[in-house]
């Protein structure tokens, strides 16, 4: 079992995070810092890693409905003020406190694959399923079951900035999911944001920041209705996203 580095405590809840390029620029370098002296933390996120990978290849891929997000973060959102409201208390069986006694000493047992008895505060895995539900597929799949067709549409894609990828967007009622292969990763610090684009305005930015799977594939549902909608762009933006495009988009996708 690796051994935990300095900082572990103050970093190892924000992995969930991290992975999904959700921490501000700051917090990010920080946790790249700490897991450059942390095996237990790069362990952790190895684990995390393969359970994301296989989570969405192993469902049926359909459009999500818009409303999904709201009612999967209403339910982390809460469970996040049930906790604060608990403070310290979240930690801590019910009844007296015990005085400790001593263990008796004995050897650490080995690791048994890489799946190891470890697990995330309430908090963290609600919010990491919340995403994976919404980017990899599985909200997806728990709407499966019937509904018209998906039209599907193949985006551009940048050969300069993803050279051998490709992109389509698939639609379906007014909801739309880009569907990635062969898509290289995004510079290190930084994250694919997803951007919507209505006729005679700027890009507006979306909460959907994603990466990719190790083979270059992905499936990101854009948030919101497509109705009106004239193009929908990604850009290569820092970890976090950002309120204006950064870069020159390297998909862009016209809705049918």
């Amino acid at each position: 079992m690796s051994t935990p580095g300095p900082g572990h405590g103050a970093w190892s809840d924000s992995l969930g995070a991290y992975m999904l390029g959700a921490l501000p620029a700051e917090e990010c370098a920080g946790c790249e810092a700490h897991l450059e002296v942390c095996a237990a933390c790069r362990d952790d996120v190895a684990d995390l890693q393969a359970a994301a990978d296989a989570l969405p290849a192993s469902v049926p891929q359909v459009v999500p409905p818009p409303e999904l997000k709201g009612r999967i973060m209403a339910v982390v959102e809460s469970e996040a003020a049930l906790l604060a409201a608990a403070g310290e208390r979240a930690d801590r069986p019910e009844g007296p406190p015990v005085a400790p006694t001593p263990a008796p000493a004995r050897e650490a047992e080995p690791r048994r694959g890489r799946f190891r008895g470890w697990t995330l505060r309430p908090a963290l895995a609600a919010g990491l399923a919340a995403a994976l539900l919404l980017v990899g597929g599985l909200g997806g799949a728990l709407l499966a079951g019937g509904g018209p067709e998906a039209q599907t549409v193949t985006a551009s894609v940048d050969p300069a900035q993803a050279p051998g990828a490709r992109v389509t967007l698939q639609v379906r009622d007014g909801s739309g999911m880009l569907v990635a292969e062969r898509m290289p990763p995004p510079p290190r610090g930084r994250v694919y944001q997803v951007w919507i684009k209505r006729p005679g305005r700027d890009p507006q930015p979306t909460s959907a920041l994603w990466s990719v799977r190790r083979d270059g594939s992905a499936e990101v549902a854009v948030p919101g209705s497509l109705d009106g909608v004239e193009a929908v762009l990604v850009t290569s933006e820092p970890n976090g996203g950002s309120d204006v495009p950064s870069r020159a988009p390297v998909i862009a996708a016209q809705p049918a």
